[in-house]
C-alpha cells in the first residue's frame, strides 16, 4: 500500500461525520476478530519478525492491519458516543 493511500485513509476517517446511537455504538464495540483470525495474526506476526513472509502472507498481514486500525478507530468513536450519551 502506498503512503498516499494511507494518508487518504487517515483523512477520510478523521473527517467522518454523523453520530452513533447507543445501540449502534454497542454493536460496534461487540465486533472483533475470531479466535482463528487472531491465531493467523500471531502466526503472520511471528513470520514477519523472522523475515519469512511470502508475498501472499504480507498482503494478508497488511489487510489485517488495515481492518484492525479501522475497527480500533470505530470502537474509539463508539466509546466517545456512549460517554456523550451518558452525560
Amino acid at each position: 500500500m502506498s503512503q498516499t493511500t494511507e494518508t487518504y485513509d487517515d483523512t477520510i476517517l478523521t473527517n467522518l461525520s454523523g453520530t452513533l446511537s447507543p445501540q449502534a455504538a454497542e454493536g460496534i464495540l461487540s465486533l472483533g476478530f475470531s479466535d482463528e483470525q487472531r491465531q493467523m495474526m500471531k502466526l503472520l506476526a511471528g513470520k514477519a519478525r523472522a523475515g519469512e513472509l511470502s508475498d501472499d502472507e504480507r498482503e494478508q498481514a497488511t489487510s489485517f492491519e488495515r481492518v484492525s486500525s479501522l475497527l480500533g478507530i470505530l470502537q474509539s468513536r463508539a466509546r466517545v458516543a456512549l460517554r456523550s450519551a451518558a452525560s
